[in-house]
């Protein structure tokens, strides 16, 4: 026999179904951006491991000073070093030995053509010729018999021969002692003496030129566009939208660019005084971000394009030809470390190949250090943690939901289970009863918002990347991560919260349910209540009656404020970042050199009066227990910059009286990782296995980055550094005295900047959206608390009005206090929400590198709390609605 109890369901469902509506609409908003965050994220990081197979991302590149020949391509390409120091031993040796034959030579000819003068003079004399016409032409005409013949003899002389070979061995020997005394400054700087193993390797051609582009044809120049050939093999481009160009008078561009300068398919751009017509928007492989140097602070899709001609557009070209070479291991690496190594090993095979064949190296780039291929995979990458605190977020509240729901879903239908089970139905059947509908309408919002989330959201979490960054197409992948963490869980919490509920309530008897006892305590002295008016005292009668029931709306509401706390804190963190970041600087000007002497190995020196040098080094600092999920550092380390400052330092200050081992640490590096004054901490090498001990001196003012600083001799005993290294130089002004090509990178203020515009133009649109969607979600919310509030006292309600209240008046009695209420518990819970949202936010930054706190404007805060209360007040008016439908014979219903 069917059981009846299940056409009770259908029932419920439509008589319910507001309730039910809003559940499902939260679940799927819920279930829906997550999962579509998750799947984003997840099809994102899959097409882009995919193009770097696909598209032939490169291992490393290398740009020389001109066209490298097809004997250094081959020679380069297996991986071996050249032996330098036999190469000039064997050049100089030339050299040495055309100067010695060229000396002996002029000797030789001296000395026999003195011979020659002086036999004829005494033949002269011998026969009393003194006239000095008559001897030179004596002299000039045994030149012109003997010379040659008396040259030969003296060749073949022992002594002769004695002379030119003690002449070419000193000079053997001085060759010798020159390029030793030059090989071992060459060998120590880079360490070519050290064993290695050869990486071999392909290498391709993969010349550019940077040209200026101006993209709205006003005739002024709008960005540096690097142009690339299209028949390149190795770093290809996926294309969004078009085609490779075909003809001369076309070109390709990348899309991140063309999409933040205004340019589509079809129109035209200025390359070098050429017009080209845009025929392909495309993502380079190796330019997910536009970084134009690798040394740069931010990347820059406004002021940097990157663009595709054909050979011959790129041949007729003028600006200068970049002679840069890409390489791929015929062994690929299989790990950082290794990558390390490999790199390592290549470049001083280059090094020795480059001085063997005279070129000079510009930049050498090995891929995993690239910033433009791997700074999007790692921001991407870390995105997941936000994700996942935000889940854990809308878990918490959907657990909340879940046990007040079903809560009230028992108090309401108290008489109906005690009827039930006084009628022979077993507890059994009705907990699988009262666990159907919460199954069926949770299962629907999954159903839905996984629909959602691996299209709509999905989308729209695709579409923020794409607005971020240079990323290539991508197609739908499965993620489990959000199948467990935005369906299961859920599901089991909103099974098992049910179950216990239900389980625990089913235990009171049947009598119980009738007479609606179901709490374990009750008064049993009325309270008093002081001497207002009639309406004023009911009010109260009512708010105390309802204390339980505005416990829960304070848990909700805690809720509500602290999800608007997360929407308008982080543009609003964003925005103070961009206020404060230029006063995070040490100096105006803050340069990172290539190395502390130039190419003719002199120290670097400048006549700026205000530079100060610095020496810094990048350590790791182990998250351990801080962390709770793998952050984007290597390893989940966070980097750490250690400072050695000079001595009466004019930009930082520290206590003259430092010993090895001791440093201060920067206060963004105190308050991420709570470090105090006397704490120690280790900080490790990325890819050696030797760590340093340091013991924190004090705190620096500096929210900048993670740092500690040192004195300059303390950082060179710790490092083993000579005395005279450095790094870079602080200075208020621009130093104009240092060849560029000696400077890695110089941050300025412009620098700073542009961080937190690309970051808001990257994140503004998203995070608006997403505000207005946690709104909609704190909508639902109240709606499902202030639904509760009046369901449960719908007794009293229609006893009021039996007693011939009007619905404005009983309005007034319920919907007043509740407003009350909300707005005392809108800005506690706002108070509450704030403080843990801060630390939520700093759990969040744990994961990631780097530090700025959580702020929020005083305007965002009463933002806050007004959305809240202009959101109870839609709510209100739909409570004032169900008030005036609650009928008088509710009342007349209840068994007592």
């Amino acid at each position: 026999m069917r059981n009846p109890l299940i056409r009770r369901i259908p029932r419920e469902l439509k008589g319910d179904f507001h309730k039910y509506i809003v559940i499902i609409i939260f679940m799927v908003l819920m279930i829906g951006v997550i999962s579509g965050m998750y799947v984003g994220h997840d099809s994102m990081l899959a097409a882009v491991n995919e193009g770097r197979e696909k598209l032939n991302l490169e291992d490393g590149s290398f740009e020389l000073s001109k066209r490298a020949s097809q004997s250094f391509i081959e020679d380069i390409s297996t991986g071996k070093r050249a032996d330098v120091r036999k190469y000039f031993i064997d050049k100089g040796i030339k050299e040495a030995d055309k100067e010695v034959e060229k000396a002996l030579e002029e000797e030789l000819n001296k000395q026999v053509t003195q011979a020659i003068e002086e036999n004829v003079r005494e033949m002269c004399n011998a026969y009393g010729i003194t006239d000095e016409e008559m001897i030179k032409q004596q002299i000039d005409s045994a030149m012109e018999e003997s010379y040659e013949e008396a040259l030969s003899e003296a060749k073949e002389s022992k002594e002769y021969k004695k002379a030119a070979e003690d002449a070419y061995k000193k000079a053997h020997e001085e060759v010798e002692k020159k390029v030793d005394e030059e090989w071992d400054k060459i060998s120590d700087r880079y360490e070519l003496e050290e064993e290695y193993n050869p990486s071999p390797v392909t290498i391709y051609e993969n010349f550019y030129r940077d040209a200026p582009e101006d993209n709205d044809g006003d005739g002024d120049d709008d960005a540096t566009v690097r142009l690339f050939k299209s028949d390149s093999l190795i770093n290809r481009a996926a294309f969004i939208k078009g085609r490779e160009p075909e003809t001369n008078s076309e070109i390709a561009i990348d899309r991140m660019h063309a999409d933040n300068v205004g340019v589509e398919l079809g129109d035209s751009i200025i390359v070098e005084g050429k017009k080209f017509e845009v025929v392909g928007l495309l993502s380079y492989v190796d330019y997910l971000t536009l970084h134009e140097s690798n040394t740069d602070f931010m990347f820059d899709a406004f002021g940097f394009d990157v663009a595709m001609v054909t050979p011959d557009a790129f041949n007729k070209l003028k600006s200068r030809v970049h002679f840069n070479y890409a390489y791929k291991y015929e062994d690929r690496p299989e790990d950082k470390i290794q990558k390390a190594d490999y790199a390592e090993s290549f470049l001083k095979a280059l090094i020795t190949q480059t001085l063997v064949y005279d070129i000079e190296i510009e930049n050498y780039l090995p891929e995993y250090l690239r910033q433009a291929s791997n700074f999007a995979p790692s921001d991407i990458d870390g995105d997941s943690a936000a994700t996942s605190i935000l889940c854990y977020i809308l878990i918490a509240v959907i657990a909340f939901i879940f046990a007040i729901i079903i809560g009230n879903t028992i108090d309401k239908e108290a008489e109906v289970i005690g009827t039930l089970r006084a009628s022979g139905y077993s507890k059994k059947e009705l907990i699988v009863h009262y666990m159907t509908m919460p199954i069926i309408v949770t299962l629907i919002g999954a159903v839905i918002g996984n629909v959602l989330g691996y299209t709509a959201f999905r989308n729209v979490a695709v579409n923020l990347y794409y607005n971020s960054y240079s990323l290539p197409p991508c197609h739908l992948v499965w993620s489990n991560t959000a199948l467990i963490k935005t369906t299961i869980i859920p599901l089991l919490l909103m099974f098992f919260i049910n179950l216990i509920v239900i389980v625990r309530r089913m235990q009171l008897s049947p009598l119980r349910f009738l007479r609606h006892d179901l709490t374990k305590t009750r008064r049993t002295k009325a309270r008093r209540l002081p001497r207002w008016s009639f309406i004023r005292r009911f009010r109260l009668r009512i708010l105390f009656q309802n204390m339980p029931n505005y416990l829960v709306l304070i848990v909700g509401v805690v809720f509500i404020e602290l999800m608007l706390c997360f929407a308008f804190g982080l543009p609003d963190s964003l925005s103070h970042y961009a206020d404060e970041a230029p006063d995070m600087m040490f100096a105006e000007y803050q340069y990172m050199l290539m190395d502390y002497r130039d190419e003719d190995d002199n120290i670097i020196e400048t006549k700026e009066p205000s530079a100060e040098a610095f020496s810094a080094k990048t350590l790791l600092f182990p998250r351990g227990a801080n962390a709770l999920f793998e952050g984007r550092g290597s390893g989940g380390d966070e980097k750490v910059t250690v400072y050695g400052i000079s001595e009466n330092s004019a930009y930082i200050k520290l206590e003259s009286n430092l010993t090895p081992g001791q440093g201060y640490i920067s206060s963004a590096f105190s308050e991420k990782f709570g470090l105090k004054k006397g704490d120690r901490i280790t900080l490790s090498e990325e890819y050696e296995n030797k760590s340093y001990e340091f013991t924190v001196s004090g705190i620096v003012d500096y929210d900048g980055g993670i740092a500690l600083f040192m004195d300059k001799e303390s950082f060179d005993t710790a490092f083993d550094k000579d005395k005279e290294e450095f790094t870079g130089f602080f200075s208020h002004n621009e130093i104009t005295d240092i060849d560029d090509q000696s400077i890695a990178t110089v941050i300025t203020e412009e620098d700073i900047t542009k961080v937190t515009v690309q970051l808001n133009h990257s994140m503004g649109g998203f995070m608006n959206v997403f505000k207005y969607a946690l709104v909609v979600l704190a909508a639902a919310l109240i709606y499902l608390l202030a639904k509760i509030i009046i369901e449960r006292n719908e007794h009293s309600i229609s006893m009021v009005k039996i007693l011939g209240f009007k619905n404005t008046e009983i309005g007034s009695l319920y919907i007043i206090p509740t407003a009350i209420m909300v707005t005392l518990f809108s800005i506690i819970g706002f108070a509450a929400g704030y403080y843990l949202m801060i630390w939520i936010f700093h759990v969040f930054m744990l994961q990631m590198d780097g530090y700025f706190v959580y702020y929020m404007k005083p305007a965002s805060m009463i933002l806050s709390v007004l959305y809240l209360l202009v959101g109870y007040g839609l709510v209100s008016i739909v409570d004032y609605i169900r008030i005036k439908r609650i009928p008088m014979d509710v009342a007349l219903k209840n068994a007592d």
